[in-house]
This record gives structure tokens, C-alpha cells and sequence, in this order.
């Protein structure tokens, strides 16, 4: 059986995330990672492209919130949990996640951001996956809710934005692999090769096998004014703002939602319930 890392970086996570998002995240990455490594911190992207808001950190570049405590008391009766915190500001996205490079010892690195989600059964036929093709990297397509957990942008509707790339989230490690960038996330192998440049399962077979991601990014208005905020992006809300007026107006780059009436993970529903 192969060995999984999830990976996951996290920087205010509990005020930023809907009520509960944060220790559900937990939940979740706790039965699909064999090991878990979580690299908490903001960012001061100073070599490349600016990558975060780091205003509202402590002086040392940590979150301001319970984020820590939260990761810190999550029971953890297996020893999987690794929480890398800051020593001062990370240079951007990219320095955070080389960081589960130079510690994790599993087969495969899953990236598994705080507001990603599958389902249980989902998990088990990505695992079969990883066991039986041994892929050099899995692509999704994701259900990108906007507005509430009622709405989202799939694949057939507004493709331009939240699956005009794929969902790139588990690669393959080798000893020396690197990550060249974060957003979207380019794996780099020691012979100069990305993963997706080698055996790639793509999002368009996950999806045939009924495989989707389930991105909870704008379902509150706590989501909306961090990335605006974070991101530098005055456009998120005022788009919120009119959205709650007309669910029909067209979002970023043009897409718009549809109605999800499916079910949601778990976790993720007992959100819902309250």
C-alpha cells in the first residue's frame, strides 16, 4: 500500500473559514493522510510575484486567531499531525509547501486546502488509484461553490473560472522533488520533468469514475472580505454584494452558478445542520 502526505498550509484559518470549516478540514485529513503536515504562517512574497496580505499577522508572521490551538488540540492518537509554524514571514505560497518536501516520507503528497473536501467513498477509489496505476499525479474538476453551500460553478457552466485549469492535488514524491510554484501547483522531479509532464491521470478520468472535488472557497462573507483583502482583489465584494441580489449575474470571468442539490460530504453537512 502506498503512503500518503497530506499537505496543508493554513494562516487564520478559524476566522477566515465558515464556523467549524477549519476543525472539519481536520477531520477529514486525519483519515485520508498517513501522515499530515500543516505549515501555518503568512507570507511575504519577496523573490517572486506577491503572494498575500501580511498586515494582519503577529509580528513574527503567525495567525492572529485560535488557528494554532485549533491544529494543536486536534486529537491525534496516531501521531500523524506535523504543524510547521512561522519563525517570521514565509516568501510566498511556494516556500510554504517545499516545507512538506523536506519532511515527508510518503509515496505521494495530496495538497488538501482548508476549504477542500471529498467524499469518504471518493477517497477509497483515488487510493485504489494511486495503489494500482502508481500515476506520477491525479487532476480533478470541483464543484466551486459561490454564494452559499447551495450554489456553485461546475464544469459545465462557467468553465472559464474554477476549472479553466485542473485541479492538480496528488503527485507523486521522489527523494529531491520541489515545488517550482504554488497557484497552480507545479511539481518539479529531479530530472527537470514536472509531474504532469509524465503518467497523469487526468480530471476528466477522475470524473468519469464519478470524482469530483468539492471547493467550499466563497460560501461566506468571512471568505469573501480575506481573499479580497489577501489577494489585493477589490472585485469579490461588490460581486458578493450583487450576487445576493441576482443569482444569475455573471462572477469572475464571466461564469455564473447553477443550483447544487446534491449532497455534501459529511463533515461538510453537519456544517450545514448546525
Amino acid at each position: 500500500m502506498v503512503k500518503i502526505t497530506v499537505g496543508g498550509i493554513v494562516f487564520n484559518g478559524e476566522s477566515s473559514l465558515p464556523e467549524g470549516m477549519l476543525r472539519a478540514w481536520l477531520e477529514q485529513i486525519y483519515k485520508i493522510g498517513d501522515e499530515i503536515i500543516i505549515v501555518e504562517g503568512a507570507t511575504k512574497a519577496l523573490t517572486h510575484y506577491w503572494d498575500g496580505d501580511a498586515a494582519w499577522a503577529t509580528p513574527n508572521g503567525s495567525s492572529t486567531d485560535n488557528t494554532v490551538q485549533i491544529i494543536r488540540e486536534f486529537p491525534d492518537p496516531e501521531n500523524k499531525i506535523k504543524l510547521i509554524e512561522s519563525d517570521g514571514f514565509w516568501d510566498g505560497k511556494t516556500e510554504m509547501t517545499n516545507e512538506w518536501s523536506k519532511h515527508m516520507t510518503g509515496d505521494y503528497i495530496w495538497v488538501i486546502s482548508t476549504d477542500e473536501f471529498y467524499f469518504e467513498e471518493d477517497v477509497k477509489k483515488i487510493l485504489n488509484l494511486l495503489n494500482t496505476q502508481i500515476p506520477d499525479q491525479v487532476d480533478f474538476y470541483a464543484n466551486h461553490f459561490w454564494g452559499d453551500f447551495g450554489h456553485c460553478i461546475d464544469e459545465f457552466t462557467g468553465a472559464s473560472w474554477g476549472n479553466d485549469t485542473p485541479w492538480e492535488r496528488i503527485f507523486r514524491h521522489v527523494r529531491g522533488a520541489k515545488w517550482a510554484r504554488h497557484e497552480p501547483p507545479w511539481y518539479l522531479h529531479p530530472d527537470g520533468l514536472l509531474t504532469n509532464q509524465k503518467r497523469l491521470i487526468t480530471r476528466d478520468q477522475t470524473l468519469n469514475l464519478g470524482i469530483k472535488m468539492n471547493h467550499y472557497a466563497f460560501v461566506s462573507e468571512k471568505q469573501i472580505n480575506f481573499k479580497q483583502r489577501f489577494y489585493k482583489n477589490e472585485s469579490y465584494g461588490p460581486l458578493w454584494n450583487e450576487w445576493k441580489k441576482n443569482h444569475n449575474i455573471p462572477l469572475i470571468k464571466g461564469a455564473t452558478t447553477v443550483k447544487y442539490e446534491e449532497d455534501h460530504p459529511k463533515v461538510i453537512q453537519e456544517i450545514i445542520n448546525g
